[in-house]
């Protein structure tokens, strides 16, 4: 069972990211339209492009997960801590003025993820996957 929720989640994680950042890149209005985000300015949109890049090469990275367990603990490891690193800078824009609070809803959506990544590997459910 907790290898199949590890793989079933690893997949899951990885499109949603995956076509998120695809997304960001090609159509942002279509990620950023539903969260009440008015899409930025002409000039501004390379650079939530470059945010696409980087949010698809996290999901593309979960691919590795489904392999051997050092793979996958290291994967969910370093995405866990890009994920609470991206939370934390949505939650101190937001308090600060920066962000407006609809961007809450991807750090709260990150943090999540990050968290029950971070408790899973340390509870150990990874021991249980093949080397």
């Amino acid at each position: 069972m907790k290898i199949r929720f590890i793989r079933y989640w690893s997949i899951a994680v990885g499109v949603m990211d995956a076509l998120t950042g695809m997304l960001l890149i090609v159509a942002p209005s279509v990620v950023l339209g539903p969260l009440g985000i008015p899409e930025p300015s002409r000039d501004a949109l390379v650079f939530l492009s470059w945010i696409g890049v980087f949010v698809m090469s996290v999901g593309l990275s979960y691919p590795m997960a489904l392999g051997r367990r050092g793979g996958g603990e290291a994967v969910w490891a370093f995405t866990a801590l890009v994920r609470m690193c991206v939370a934390l800078f949505i939650t101190v824009n937001i308090v600060s003025g920066g962000l407006a609070v609809a961007w809450g809803l991807v750090g709260i959506s990150d943090g999540l993820v990050g968290l029950v990544q971070i408790v899973i590997l340390r509870n150990g459910w990874w021991k249980e996957v093949p080397e």
